[in-house]
């Protein structure tokens, strides 16, 4: 069948797939099943796949001369790599490879010398990676730094197992890992064509073997154009990078130019679909925000790289995305904020990549980077700019967001003179056994809010107000010596979200050098009330309710004055059961960190008023902190006593 007249199969067509036979399933990918084909036999059917176009000799070319053609075009193709001495970490890791002791995010395991792909000894995504084949970056570095041919012949040798032993006609069934996630192809297919185009140079990649991994990376590429159709999230921009810097690393296939047509178009949709007015991807996570930004940059490159480019309208967005992005990162860029799912020591870094691209002008300049509202994503940044001052304060008054969410609404991070002092928890593992801190750390009860009758947050219940369409009900203010935002959580707590209790919370930036937060919780009888502050890894003094870090350079004094008193303060961390106190600041990592309790049992309404006052050095000034009604009243050696009056509104 002329593959350009084959039915455009995409996730809405799943299920029919999965019903498959193994020759609907390769018609349906625009292929063919190799099993039990001859050598000869596959040489002739996988040259159908590559363009005679792109490959000199190959229309002509029979037997062993078809697999010289298409050798020499992708090696030509290819330019020379740099050859980078080998550092001995590096050397040791590439060692580590041959003997198949494998390593990701500090987890290692020896797997034996017959690879199940399928198989996994650690924690929940540990087999996931194993299948992305970052570590074909380490082999291929070793071999161009120090010449062994060992390093590059393993990575051409773990590519094969690979396609050996993963039987494409399960495509559509799925496996736990092999087919678990369609990220695993899309992100291993820019692996293998990019060592690959580096290895051919070297000799590493003979004849039979590069027609090999053809074959598996055109099957690859057409699955992926069906998985990828009609879904939505980061993982469809992940897909179409992937498809693209494989056509770019290895220019000759057959369906370069529908594959490539597919990429930009939906490209383009998904950024019409999923990147909100503001320039926010729709999860509302700085990480996967940042995860969506490299895609687009990556397939911009690998677009021009065959000739082409994204789509204006795919483009367009990108600036406000990459302002975003600046705004997310703490002022001297030691980590991002990490609402919902994200690492924060994950710091993306986009200037290389835009100046590659000649988009150096999309980055904002420091005096840009100051005080914002972002109506869409429901984010407030309450900060000084850039070029004046690192103090800085993010503020989450926003909706769940499409995926990776945490129960967190109106938390916030906070950073100043060179610290994080409140921070958001990260996500530690994708893993559903004890071993992941996640579950916890996707919960109210983790994050710097409140709980209500021991209950957190739901808006997992209410998945119609997760995305939002509309300007969301965040009120911003910024005039003369003050910045204010301010939000409500009202969708009810507990797991069916019964507890009819509102959370309203305004974050008033004074002077450039402060914040009060005011909250406010309205609902009818008596309810417990618990405010929780979750802090940076640090030791943490407590004395009634204030409390301060104690650290030589600069610390945060945090001062609590409710409506009625906290009858229980207290400091969790590294507990257990429940959890309580943790922090992650990247992928598998988990450490201890305080988080502050207060709480009262007390009849609606409530009110409190918080002092969250960042000083340098280790000794607090003398500050004096008072409120009366929803006034707050703050008196500093600097700046005298100030009057602070909430604008939250009784309802």
């Amino acid at each position: 069948m002329d593959p350009n007249l084959r039915p455009l199969y995409g996730r809405k067509d799943l299920e029919q797939l999965k019903t498959f036979d193994r020759a609907a399933i390769f018609e349906a990918l625009g292929s063919f099943d190799d099993r039990g084909l001859s050598e000869e036999a596959f040489v002739a059917r996988a040259a159908d796949l590559l363009d005679a176009r792109r490959v000199p000799g190959l229309a002509e070319a029979r037997g062993a001369a078809i697999l010289e053609a298409v050798h020499l075009a992708c090696r030509e193709a290819s330019p020379t790599p740099d050859r980078v001495p080998a550092s001995p970490q590096e050397t040791r890791q590439a060692e580590d490879l041959l003997a198949h002791r494998f390593q990701f995010y500090n987890e290692v395991h020896q797997l034996p010398e017959e690879i199940d792909w399928d198989f996994n000894p650690g924690t929940g995504h540990w087999a996931h990676d194993l299948n992305r084949f970052s570590y074909l970056q380490t082999l291929t570095r070793a071999f161009l730094g120090a010449g062994d041919p060992r390093f590059g012949r393993k990575a051409v040798g773990l590519i094969l197992d690979w396609i050996a032993k993963c039987d494409f006609g399960r495509a559509f069934v799925g496996t736990p890992y092999v087919f678990g996630s369609y990220l695993n192809q899309a992100i291993h297919c820019e692996v293998w064509s990019g060592c690959v185009q580096q290895l051919l140079p070297g000799g590493m990649v003979h004849p039979p073997e590069l027609l090999r991994i053809l074959k598996s990376l055109h099957d690859q590429l057409a699955y992926l154009e069906i998985v990828t159709r009609g879904h939505a999230g980061n993982w469809p921009t992940i897909g179409c990078r992937g498809i693209l810097a494989t056509l770019a690393a290895l220019p000759v296939f057959r369906d370069t130019d529908r594959f490539a047509g597919y990429c930009i178009d939906a490209l383009a949709d998904q950024i019409d679909e999923q990147v909100l007015p503001d320039g926010v991807q729709d999860e509302l996570t700085p990480h996967y925000h940042s995860v969506v930004i490299n895609n687009l940059l990556g397939a911009l490159r690998a677009a021009r790289g065959l000739g082409r480019d994204l789509a204006p309208r795919t483009l367009s967005p990108l600036r406000k995305m990459i302002h975003y992005q600046q705004q997310t990162l703490l002022p001297d860029g030691s980590a991002q904020v990490a609402f919902n799912d994200s690492d924060p020591a994950a710091v993306p870094r986009v200037a290389e990549a835009l100046a590659r691209e000649k988009l150096e002008e999309f980055l904002s300049p420091p005096e840009r980077l100051g005080p914002e509202r972002f109506p869409y994503a429901g984010v407030a940044f309450l900060r000084q700019r850039q070029d004046r001052g690192d103090l800085y304060l993010a503020f989450d008054g926003g909706p769940y967001g499409r995926s990776h969410q945490h129960e967190d609404k109106l938390g916030f991070w906070l950073f100043a003179y060179g610290r994080s002092f409140l921070v958001d928890p990260g996500r530690h593992l994708y893993d559903r056994t004890s071993a992941s801190y996640r579950p916890y750390l996707v919960t109210t009860r983790a994050h710097s809010t409140v709980m209500v009758d021991d209950a957190g947050q739901h808006s997992a219940g209410r998945p119609e107000t997760w995305v939002p369409k509309a300007p969301v009900p965040l009120a911003w203010d910024v005039k003369a010596g003050e910045m204010r935002a301010s939000a409500a959580y009202d969708l009810g707590y507990g797991p069916d979200n019964a507890i009819a209790v509102v959370h309203r919370r305004e974050v008033v930036f004074v002077g450039e050098r402060f914040w009060i937060a005011f909250d406010a919780m309205e609902g009818d009888g008596e309810h417990r009330i618990e405010s929780r502050f979750q802090f940076a890894p640090c030791a943490l003094r407590v004395d009634g309710t204030r409390a301060r870090t104690g650290f030589e350079d600069a610390n945060l004094l945090l001062w609590a004055l409710p409506s009625a008193p906290f009858t229980d303060v207290h400091v969790e961390e590294a507990r257990e059961n429940p959890r309580g106190g943790w922090y992650s600041s990247g992928y598998g990592q988990i450490e201890p960190a305080p988080c502050l309790s207060l709480s009262t049992a007390v009849r609606l309404p409530f009110f409190a008023a918080t002092l969250l006052f960042p000083y340098r050095g280790p000794t607090p000034p003398p500050v004096t902190f008072e409120v009366q009604g929803k006034t707050a009243l703050v008196e500093t050696p600097e700046m005298g006593r100030v009057s602070v009056t909430s604008a939250l509104e009784e309802r």
